[in-house]
């Protein structure tokens, strides 16, 4: 999810762009660490906005939220469980969502897709692998047994809490999504000129 301190003067990610546009390099976005899904967001969003924005890492979310509070920072592609009390709150303001389609936890939010930027898709993804060379019977096995772990209603009710949309798809459709975003995130961190020790 965008986020921004209450003190930044903008109502949207069009105005946010603006601002940047505005004030080239002055602004700043905080992430989770390098190459981190929050770290990316934001360089996909310099790229498709044609802005520079600062970036300033952090050692994972809860250590850059007083930051963004404080408004030491402009902005950052914070999780959303992180985000949405404190938007509520009024403590700061939610943009967008990063993910194609709408939240569950925010349905208000436009994503960044429905706020001028179509394909912009940043979300963190988890999922379950295996070494290679592992027997189809033992995947097969591990797959069915993930899916009923994903459908049981005490399972789904805490990935509801957290924000998570649990997906339980086959191992050939998982590894179809890996497939096709190395690539693109490979493209995103060339054209950064991230490095791990940045």
């Amino acid at each position: 999810m965008l986020a921004i301190p209450t003190e930044v003067p903008v109502k949207s990610v069009a105005e946010l762009a603006a601002l940047a546009k505005a004030n080239p390099g002055k602004l700043s976005y905080g992430h989770a660490g390098v190459g981190t899904s929050q770290h990316l967001a934001g360089e996909l969003f310099k790229y498709m906005a044609h802005v520079e924005i600062a970036p300033v890492p952090y050692r994972g979310t809860t250590a850059l939220m007083p930051d963004l509070l404080a408004g030491r920072i402009t902005m950052s592609f914070a999780n959303i469980v992180n985000v949405v009390p404190l938007a509520r709150e009024g403590k700061l303001r939610a943009l967008a969502i990063t993910s194609i389609k709408r939240s569950a936890l925010a349905p208000e939010l436009p994503t960044m897709a429905e706020s001028g930027y179509p394909g912009f898709e940043a979300v963190p993804w988890f999922g379950l692998v295996a070494p290679a060379g592992t027997p189809q019977d033992v995947l097969n096995k591990l797959y069915a047994e993930t899916v009923k772990t994903l459908a049981m209603p005490e399972v789904r009710k805490k990935f509801d809490e957290l924000g998570i949309e649990p997906v339980g798809n086959t191992p050939a459709e998982f590894a179809a999504i890996i497939r096709k975003e190395i690539p693109e995130w490979a493209k995103v961190i060339k054209d950064a000129g991230i490095k791990l020790a940045n």
